[in-house]
This record gives structure tokens, C-alpha cells and sequence, in this order.
């Protein structure tokens, strides 16, 4: 046990240094999107944030391989996942709804498609994949539950929605449980 802890801070201090030497522009890739600038909220008030780059998630797919199948492939094809929860106050829940509405139609006009909407009264949640060249090369996720949390997910690069059910799985990120109950 001793020595797979060892080896857990030796991975992380190894890839602290690659970022550090590395930084990676993911604002380039098709499907990454900057979902914050639709928002007044602030990524330092997030109540969750993840934040996985390619190095990281190559490191994943390789530990993740072994343990369920055609998870780590999965993982080996992403570059980035991000993922930001806010706590929403109720007199801002008007605006954070018109941001999605914004945000849905950005990404329209960006030819993003919409595979999911679901808007009930207590919550809103859309889903959109980015199409590259016969394939998806990103997914963003927005939800918006009435009792006061904002949900963001954009995962970049090459995305297979027969196995994102099992993504979700391995990595827990929040908002992805959503879409795997409507497959």
C-alpha cells in the first residue's frame, strides 16, 4: 500500500512538472467551449471544479484500462475535462437560465448539436456534441437545478457516446449521471 501511495505522489509531481513546462492552449480544439463568459459566475466561487488536461487523463486511461473494459481507451482519446458547480442564489436563477438559453444559441451557431433537453420545473439540462469529421471531438453539459446549482461539463476530444455512461463512472463527475439516464 505504502508504495502505490509513493507512486500516486511521484505520477502527480510528475505531472505537475510537465504542465508546468507545457501549457497547453485548449481553447483551439473544436470541442472545448468557454462557458463562463455567458455567466456572472465567477470559476473562483465554484462549490466543485475539476479540471483534467491530456497528460493526467493518458495516465488515467492506462491505470484505467485494467480495471474495466474500454474505459481506458475511452480516457486515452480526451484532451481536457472540465467541470465547474455553483451554488446559485434564487434572485440569480433568472439570469443563470438566460445564460443557458445564450449559451445554447452560441452553440448552435457554432454547428454544435443539441442531443438532450430536458426543462421541468425544478431543473433544465441540455446536452450538445460537437461533430468532427465523422466523429464527436467534444460534449458540453449544462444544468440548472431551481433550488439553487449550476452545473457545467465540457469534455475535449474524442468522445464515444456508446461508453460515456462508463466515463462518468470512472472519473464520478457530477451532471454526466444525468445523461446517462437518457440513454
Amino acid at each position: 500500500m505504502k508504495l502505490i501511495k509513493t507512486m500516486i505522489v511521484f505520477a502527480l509531481f510528475a505531472f505537475i512538472s510537465v504542465r508546468a513546462q507545457n501549457k497547453i492552449d485548449y481553447s483551439k480544439e473544436p470541442g472545448y467551449f468557454d462557458y463562463m463568459q455567458y455567466t456572472s459566475l465567477k470559476p473562483n466561487d465554484a462549490s466543485t471544479e475539476v479540471y483534467l488536461e491530456e497528460p493526467l487523463l493518458k495516465m488515467v486511461s492506462k491505470m484505467a484500462e485494467d480495471k474495466k473494459e474500454g474505459v481506458g481507451k475511452i480516457i486515452a482519446g480526451l484532451k481536457l475535462v472540465r467541470v465547474n458547480e455553483f451554488k446559485v442564489e434564487k434572485n440569480e436563477l433568472d439570469n443563470v437560465s438566460a445564460a443557458f438559453e445564450n449559451i445554447g444559441k452560441e452553440l448552435t451557431s457554432k454547428k454544435w448539436d443539441r442531443i438532450i433537453k430536458m426543462k421541468q420545473v425544478s431543473n433544465m439540462v441540455n446536452v450538445y456534441v460537437k461533430p468532427v469529421d465523422g466523429v464527436y471531438g467534444g460534449l458540453l453539459v449544462t444544468m440548472l437545478d431551481k433550488n439553487g446549482k449550476a452545473t457545467f461539463v465540457n469534455i475535449v476530444g474524442s468522445i464515444d457516446l456508446d461508453t460515456l455512461g462508463k466515463l462518468s463512472e470512472e472519473l464520478k463527475l457530477p451532471g454526466l449521471n444525468k445523461l446517462k439516464e437518457k440513454e
